[in-house]
């Protein structure tokens, strides 16, 4: 076709440019900036994935609840902390509740 992209050839092109300058920029945010990574995520593109996965003890979960649902922690560690909470007190109600101390 020599060099002539098609319509659609075209936007699969600006999309992949778009998805990668977004990733630069989540990168610069994080190594350059000192931006918290879930902060620097606002930058991704919606239809972009990004996904992670969690482990650790229930103890270690509930160290973390106790830490991050408080008044003076970050307003989004605090949502996920929340989250947390109700999901491990729906699967261990008795336990969670000795852990958690309440």
């Amino acid at each position: 076709m020599g060099g002539i992209l098609s319509e659609d050839e075209y936007i699969g092109e600006a999309v992949k440019s778009v998805y990668e300058r977004a990733a630069t920029m989540y990168d610069l945010l994080i190594t350059k900036a000192g931006v918290a990574p879930e902060q620097a995520r606002m930058v991704l593109p919606q239809g972009m994935f990004t996904e992670w996965f969690w482990t650790g003890s229930m103890s270690a979960w509930a160290r973390i609840c106790k830490l991050r649902i408080s008044d003076d922690a970050q307003k989004e560690s605090k949502e996920i902390a929340e989250m947390i909470d109700k999901e491990c007190n729906k699967l261990w109600p008795i336990s969670w509740s000795a852990l958690r101390g309440v």
